[in-house]
């Protein structure tokens, strides 16, 4: 196999940026000369003594696919059907991450039907590294929009890049650089860190030699024990639970929507049993189906008449499992629930039922029988997520990209964060001014999404902190936020209605970095007022007017009096005010607008419909009122 000259962003299908000078890199024999030709025009050069060698191609306009050649000491490499348009790095962690697969029973028809040559995806394969910053990225493919390959591109990416193309009719090339579970720190660099000694305590650790081999060996030794006391002392697994012979008359009875916390057998960690006899007509046999299960806590296996069709590791992903064994007459549901470090169960709110290929759903939720297996203690260790440490991912998956020619960054991060939220702000802004000195491109579009809704059982009330410190890093220059507590689900970290927040993001992308007049952002407080009894809320509507989604009354406001917090309603008057009549007024410390992890309620948005044809909903705040 011929040695590769370019740097592994530069294979077949590259989209390279338009308007700006083009960079050109690769790695060659030391001092060794390089000859490059784009299309019909040739250059030379020579490698560094550590081969190293890169040209840069005068500015080009959009256009006909180019051909490059580079040529060295007899050795050569050709990239065909490269474009020229818009480069996006799309960072950040799981809800970037998330692929078009993971949202078909949404969005199918964009998997199945829609082609598209010139909407391209480069996903960066995860690459930390804690030693130095890396030159080169791990090998991967440009991939286009078609059927087959749709369903590998982040989601969220998609639909941003699916409107801009729309929009311009330019091709838009994403660079996927995201990790799930990942903090702000593992994209920072050091030098962006200099002010945080914790951080770098951390980085530090996962340099010295030995540290990450240690410390997985160790975390990977009390994994595998577990789990092999789990299977080896599983009664399910030996007594064979998941057989359709298998006898449960004396196994209680439980539906899949009651909290295991409040039932004794299920509060230990180990293993569950679940089981369920359905039966299935002819016609729903022919047409086959899936099995949906929602979401479990924590890991899962799943049996249909005795064999095994699917199975989950941890929490997140929804359990959508194809059966491929049905039968005519009954048929044997055995679920096999992990319980790792904590109370398991069944995600409530999530639907459970059989999809078939018809459209028609047998409904799941009632009455399964179910029996614990093994209590065992709780998981406490295992191997190190070392992408999580700080700096690792800054160094391996965003400094090798810095010298591609981009037009700008999308960035949906922060759940991972939203422990300590305090100084996200401040972290977040270091981030895009250490980014964009190090891409050499000036104050290049920084565009990112706010946390969405989300009320696991508990509470968070962490979220509403994280996203008001998301709204404060609209002070750096040429940043845009989108809101999204709308768009979320109220039981899943991982929402999938990705195309609300692509398109809002496009919507965002569109205004500011290819200057389209148009309403891209919520309505957003100015001033806050105090006039006798009433409360004054002034608001850039950047539109026409404030209007409600629904109801006759501003929905999720609340007046604070030290740390009481009274809920209110409001009316909409002029326009862009919003009015709050409250004896209370002159004890009011703090008036807030959606300040929760889930602002069901909140109800106030800008007149004109976005990109998603929706009406833009308003910045979440909370503010203290002076005076």
């Amino acid at each position: 196999m011929p040695r590769k000259l370019l740097a592994n962003i530069f294979v077949d299908g590259v989209i390279l940026q338009r308007d700006m000078p083009i960079k050109i890199w690769g790695s060659v024999g030391e001092n060794a000369q390089v000859r490059v030709t784009f299309d019909h025009d040739a250059y030379e050069t020579y490698a560094d003594v550590n081969g190293k060698w890169s040209i840069t191609l005068p500015a080009l306009p959009v256009g006909k696919p180019h051909k490059l050649v580079v040529e060295s000491d007899g050795e050569f490499q050709e990239v065909n059907d490269i474009l020229i348009g818009d480069v996006w790095i799309c960072s950040g962690q799981s809800n970037m991450e998330i692929n078009m697969l993971r949202t078909r029973r949404l969005f199918g028809e964009y998997n199945e039907i829609v082609r598209n040559s010139h909407i391209r995806k480069y996903h960066v394969p995860m690459n930390y590294h804690f030693h130095e910053e890396q030159d080169e990225i791990p090998e991967a493919s440009w991939i286009s929009v078609e059927p087959g390959q749709t369903e590998k591109f982040t989601a969220t990416g998609f639909f941003f890049a699916n409107k801009l193309y729309e929009k311009t009719g330019v091709p838009i090339g994403i660079v996927l650089s995201a990790l799930g579970g990942t903090p702000i720190e593992s994209w920072m660099s050091r030098e962006a860190l200099a002010d945080d000694p914790e951080m770098l305590v951390q980085a530090n650790a996962c340099r010295v030699e030995g540290y990450m081999e240690t410390e997985t060996a160790v975390g990977q030794r009390i994994s595998d024990e577990w789990y092999e006391n789990l299977t080896k002392f599983d009664r399910g697994i030996n007594e064979k639970w998941y057989s359709e012979q298998f006898d449960d008359d004396d196994w209680n009875e439980i539906d899949l929507d009651v909290p295991w916390d409040e039932v004794a057998e299920l509060k230990a960690n180990g293993s569950i049993w679940l089981r369920k006899e359905i039966k299935i007509s002819e016609e729903q046999a022919w047409q086959s189906g899936d099995l949906i299960l929602g979401t479990i806590m924590d890991a899962d296996e799943v049996y249909v008449n005795g064999e095994q069709i699917g199975g989950t590791a941890y929490q997140y992903p929804p359990r959508d499992y194809p059966i491929p064994n049905l039968k005519i007459g009954k048929n044997t549901i055995a679920i096999r629930v992990i319980t790792i470090n904590g109370i398991g169960g069944f995600t409530f709110g999530k639907t459970h039922h059989l999809l078939f290929k018809g459209g028609t759903k047998l409904p799941l939720t009632d009455a399964w029988k179910y029996k614990r297996a093994l209590s065992c203690p709780p998981l406490t260790a295992g191997p190190p997520f070392f992408q999580n440490r700080p700096t690792g991912n800054y160094n391996g998956m965003i400094a090798p990209l810095q010298q591609l020619a981009i037009k700008g960054v999308i960035w949906y991060q922060g759940e991972s964060n939203a422990g300590q939220p305090e100084g996200y702000s401040k972290k977040l802004g270091q981030l895009i001014t250490d980014w964009r000195k190090n891409w050499k491109q000036g104050d290049f579009p920084f565009i990112f999404a706010q946390l969405p809704n989300w009320a696991p059982k508990g509470g968070l009330t962490n979220w509403a902190l994280l996203r008001d410190e998301q709204t404060k890093t609209l002070a750096v220059p040429n940043t845009r936020m989108v809101v999204t507590y709308d768009a979320g689900e109220h039981n899943d970290l991982h929402p999938l209605n990705k195309k609300v927040v692509g398109e809002r993001l496009a919507g965002e992308a569109l205004s500011l970095a290819y200057g389209f007049d148009m309403v891209a952002t919520g309505p957003t407080v100015t001033t806050i007022t105090r006039t006798g009894n009433q409360i004054l809320l002034d608001f850039e509507t950047f539109g026409s007017k404030l209007r409600l989604k629904q109801g006759d009354f501003v929905e999720g406001l609340s007046i604070w009096i030290d740390v009481c917090e009274i809920p209110v309603e409001g009316v909409i008057i002029d326009g862009k005010t919003v009015k709050i009549e409250t004896p209370h007024a002159g004890e009011v410390t703090a008036v807030s607008y959606a300040w929760a992890d889930d602002p069901a309620a909140a109800n106030l948005c800008n007149a004109e419909r976005s990109l998603a044809m929706e009406s833009l909903p308003a910045v979440p705040f909370k503010k203290e009122l002076i005076g």
